[in-house]
């Protein structure tokens, strides 16, 4: 895979969940998360050096006329530590779209290729809900139920339990305040691809999600500096 590949313009569009509505099932919008997230995996391992997005949010995830992702919105991103290396802090103004970007970045200015993989767990958020998940305003009620009821009506139904848990597994751990307990994006792609191993296993059935999944406070209801 090249920085060509990854850059290319997509005549589909971004991934907007809007484009998918008429996919049979939850395993289209998956396999466009895996495709993304193996784009990640390449930046962050597959040269010689890393590179960090690190502006990772829907409308730069371009899907071309297969529905294949792409990544994009190279504008922002950062050459890191050599392949191999310690990963080290980089320091660098704070950008980004709110919603999307680490605390670290609001309150440190700094970024790794950990700051990526907490911006690709808010895409998988949006997935599974049909909507951006942080508002701002805050939208308190919304934030505070479990994730199971936030799921979007259109698949709600169709994602069978285990392959949930594995999603939710990932996701909640992508998302975490500390950029060292979040995995690597090779970790995320592995994880999504067992996930949807599991998904086909369970097709052709109904399924309901116990509410259970709380995303914890501090996450939830963090707010931009001066906000």
């Amino acid at each position: 895979m090249s920085m060509d590949l990854l850059m290319n313009f997509c005549e589909a569009g971004y991934c907007d969940r809007r484009k998918m509505l008429t996919r049979p099932c939850y395993k289209k919008e998956k396999k466009i998360c895996i495709g993304a997230a193996r784009g990640l995996h390449y930046l962050h391992a597959g040269a010689k050096r890393t590179i960090i997005h690190p502006h990772i949010k829907p409308s730069n995830i371009l899907l071309d006329d297969n529905m294949e992702p792409k990544l994009a919105g190279f504008d922002l991103s950062i050459q890191g530590a050599h392949f191999m290396s310690k990963p080290k802090l980089i320091q660098v103004p704070a950008a980004g779209t709110y919603g999307y970007l680490a605390m670290e970045v609001w309150t440190d200015n700094t970024v790794t290729g950990k700051t990526d993989v907490y911006s690709f767990g808010m895409v998988l958020l949006e997935v599974v809900c049909g909507r951006k998940y942080l508002m701002e305003p805050i939208e308190t009620e919304f934030l505070e139920k479990p994730l199971e009821e936030k799921i979007d009506e259109i698949i709600k139904g169709s994602i069978g339990p285990e392959c949930w848990q594995v999603f939710v597994d990932i996701t909640l751990r992508c998302v975490k305040l500390e950029p060292d307990e979040r995995p690597t994006m090779g970790e995320v792609e592995v994880e999504l691809e067992f996930a949807l191993s599991l998904q086909k296993q369970a097709d052709r059935a109904r399924y309901s999600l116990f509410s259970t999944t709380i995303i914890p406070p501090p996450f939830s209801l963090f707010r931009l500096p001066g906000t």
